[in-house]
């Protein structure tokens, strides 16, 4: 059981680059990571960009719904994984 105290997420924003944006587990789905997001874009001091991997459906779910698109461009990670930007419209 989490305290008040016991951060549950994290993010890094970097001019308009988001990264690293990762919600424990077991607070999954309650709406931290949206919340965080929020608090990311608003940070951002140009158009708010960032990276997934092509098979993490889940947080392709949550960006999409919070308004953010696929550009197209893509980081080849291994031979059978990639990595796709996605943009805040």
């Amino acid at each position: 059981m989490l305290t008040e105290e016991e951060p549950i997420g994290i993010v890094s924003v970097k001019d308009d680059l988001i990264e690293d944006l990762y919600i424990l587990p077991q607070e999954q789905r309650i709406g931290y990571g949206t919340k965080l997001l929020q608090f990311a874009i608003g940070q951002c001091t140009g158009r708010p960009t960032l990276w997934i991997l092509e098979n993490n459906t889940d947080a392709k779910r949550l960006y999409h719904r919070m308004g953010f698109q696929e550009t197209g461009r893509i980081n080849a990670i291994t031979d059978e994984l990639d990595e796709i930007e996605l943009s805040y419209v």
